[in-house]
């Protein structure tokens, strides 16, 4: 009975605060849970022996205690965590007592247990503010948090179990997704595995196969050796019997007009005469056997320079991997336009291959939408290819098997035109002179731009690197001659990487030296020798987005490429071919083009020769003369953004500028000192705004179209 009153009374005040939550007015809310209750029947604290009366209960001690003891235990290390619950109504310590060996409620405790404030550790907890997301009682109410939403704590418990049940619902509803995410991964990887397995097969069984092809060429080719030796050998030796059998009959027959002048008749010595002569007519006949007839030339002619890079490189590897964009800043607007973007895959270059799984999307603003196309530059990026006759901002997408590529698709673009080089010719700046002061030069070669457009020079016979800004001022200058480390011996070739850092051809060291763009030393490579990764007169040098460097290696007749840290990549050249020369003959200037290909100027051979991006195959552009598209000791070399190629024709003083499909387009320059004149026009490169820098070699300047 005792316990359905208390559960009466209970319900009872519940509904009351109920009906008191509803009110408009917060004071009687507030002065409702700060109303003071009936007091319990009084009992006697027999802690302390103060005869102070109990208000409290700690049930890890089972003792029932008064405020000063609650005090008390709350300061003592070994008590302070205990579980101490305050008398109230429903409470007493009578009824404390019957539950003396029960567990301490939890901290969130069903209805009927009551908490004590953590700040007032008197008072029980009524409240909690939503506000701050913390239980509270009366006290708090008044001091802390008289402004916040509150509700009661009981409606707090409530909402906190309903609100905990749906996280569990969606909880267990991300767990089945993530083992269903990680079911898919784990087959994923099996049929990688199996895949993998497959195509290494496919690899080993081709390989195999040029491993038969090549040991049959070799059995082939040694036969033919072995035939020939056989050959030329049963002709030797049956000319030798020949002369063995003369070289007898020569003997007797010495011999037989020996024995006739010695002692023999008439008659015997007119015979043997008579035989002489005609033994002596068929000795004439054998003169032609006094030669060999066969010679010792035997050879073997390999093949050419590109079967084995060929080799070196067949075969790709691709997958089908979602790769990442990188960010795309203003474009050019051309036909084509290409526009590269990182590959996500760290170990595999090839994650594109365009065709039915790829759409390439471009949407002006208030128009149609054309499509473009993805190419793969096998350099670790691809390009997006597309024609545009609009300039402004469009909208690019990229999308891969339905879905468009990660970290940036789509994407904003903004179309300019590109430079319009038929207006170039007068010049807009001239800077330099001769001479070994700041700002001045001696026989300058190559030119670069950083990327804040300033202009860095090799100062050639000076020994030093210059750097002047846009506006043609002197900023700094390094290097001096030598052959240490940070020192130069005629540096030639200058270029700038990804990371803003200068890369020299330091020619007459036969090194590449890489500075900080501050001038201080960072690393070199190279020496001089015709090995891979040695130089004999590297000339100039160019780097492309993702830091590789390319070498003309001059005297070598040969380009090399090489990783960012000055790895050996790849080469191209014919050093191993007698007639080296008239394939490529002292390359000069190099530049990455479209595509990934690389331009080089073939000094001696006038003309340019464009090879792809394996290194395997080349095509040429010009032969020597004076006119449009002819070339007469062509240097430097420089492509824009459209793939526009930007040569500089030294001997021909002048400046020839050409489609990315090698039609001739503009040039521009004579010979001469006035502005706008050259005379013998060495390195070029291009400002991030267009322009066109020349190095005037002869006239010991710079200037820019």
């Amino acid at each position: 009975m005792a316990a359905a009153a208390a559960f009466s009374d209970e319900s009872s005040m519940a509904s009351c605060l109920s009906s008191l939550y509803s009110l408009e007015q917060e004071e009687l809310f507030i002065n409702d849970l700060l109303s003071e209750k009936p007091e319990s029947p009084r009992f006697i604290c027999r802690v302390c022996d103060e005869g102070a009366v109990v208000t409290s209960r700690c049930r890890e001690c089972s003792e029932n205690l008064c405020d000063n003891c609650v005090r008390a235990h709350h300061r003592v290390r070994l008590t302070k965590d205990h579980f101490i619950q305050r008398f109230d109504d429903n409470n007493s310590p009578s009824n404390m007592m019957v539950d003396t060996f029960s567990k301490p409620s939890s901290s969130i405790s069903p209805p009927g247990n009551n908490f004590f404030c953590d700040l007032h550790i008197t008072e029980i907890v009524r409240l909690y503010c939503e506000t701050c997301n913390v239980a509270i009682c009366g006290e708090c109410v008044t001091n802390e948090h008289s402004s916040h939403g509150l509700i009661y704590f009981q409606d707090a418990i409530d909402k906190a179990r309903k609100s905990s049940l749906k996280l569990m619902a969606e909880i267990r509803s991300t767990a089945t997704a993530t083992k269903d995410n990680l079911d898919s991964t784990n087959r994923m990887i099996e049929v990688i595995d199996l895949r993998a397995n497959y195509v290494s097969r496919e690899i080993r069984n081709m390989m195999r196969r040029f491993h038969q092809a090549l040991e049959e060429r070799e059995r082939e080719l040694l036969t033919q050796v072995e035939r020939i030796r056989v050959t030329k050998g049963k002709v030797l030796t049956q000319q030798g019997e020949e002369l063995r059998l003369a070289l007898s009959r020569c003997g007797r027959t010495h011999d037989f007009l020996n024995d006739a002048l010695e002692g023999g008749s008439s008659y015997d010595l007119l015979q043997a005469r008579n035989q002489a002569v005609s033994d002596l007519k068929v000795f004439k006949q054998l003169k032609t056997l006094v030669q060999p007839l066969e010679f010792d030339k035997i050879f073997f002619f390999p093949p050419d320079q590109m079967l084995f890079n060929a080799v070196a490189t067949m075969g790709n590897v691709s997958n089908s991997n979602f790769p990442s964009s990188m960010s795309i800043g203003e474009a050019i607007m051309s036909a084509p336009f290409t526009q590269g973007f990182s590959v996500q895959n760290k170990t595999l270059c090839d994650n594109i291959v365009g065709g039915q799984d790829s759409m390439v999307t471009i949407s002006p603003p208030n128009s149609c939408c054309s499509f473009g196309d993805l190419e793969n530059r096998r350099d670790g990026t691809h390009g997006v290819i597309y024609r545009s006759r609009m300039e402004g901002p469009q909208r690019l997408q990229v999308i891969q098997r339905g879905r468009n590529i990660q970290g940036g698709s789509p994407m904003n673009i903004n179309l300019r035109s590109g430079r319009n080089y038929t207006e170039a010719g007068p010049a807009r700046m001239v800077f330099g002179k001769e001479g070994d002061g700041d700002g001045e030069l001696c026989r300058p070669w190559g030119v670069c731009c950083d990327s804040n457009n300033n202009i860095i020079v090799a100062d050639r016979s000076n020994n030093r690197i210059q750097i002047f800004s846009c506006t043609g001022e002197f900023i700094r200058k390094f290097g001096s001659h030598g052959t240490e480390s940070g020192e130069f011996d005629r540096p030639a070739g200058v270029a700038v990487d990804p990371s803003n850092r200068i890369v020299v051809a330091d020619k007459d060291n036969h090194r590449i030296q890489v500075f900080t763009i501050e001038g201080e030393f960072v690393y070199k490579f190279g020496e001089k020798g015709c090995k891979n990764g040695q130089f004999n007169y590297p000339w100039d040098v160019d780097v492309d987005s993702t830091g590789r460097i390319v070498v003309s290696d001059t005297r070598n007749h040969r380009i090399q490429l090489f990783a960012a840290d000055g790895t050996f990549l790849n080469k191209y050249g014919y050093e191993n071919t007698t007639t080296m020369w008239k394939h490529f003959d002292s390359p000069r200037g190099v530049c990455f083009g479209y595509n990934g290909m690389v331009i080089v100027t073939d000094f001696n051979n006038h003309r340019l020769v464009v090879i792809d991006a394996n290194f395997r195959n080349a095509r040429f552009l010009g032969s020597e003369g004076h006119g449009a598209k002819e070339f007469l000791r062509p240097q430097g070399v420089a492509v824009d953004k459209n793939g526009q190629i930007i040569v500089a024709d030294s001997r021909n003083h002048r400046i020839q500028v050409f489609e990315a499909n090698g039609s001739f387009l503009w040039q521009f320059g004579d010979a001469g000192k006035e502005e706008g004149q050259m005379d013998r026009p060495s390195g070029v490169c291009l400002t991030n705004d267009g322009h066109i820098v020349v190095v005037d070699f002869g006239n010991n300047r710079i200037q820019v179209f």
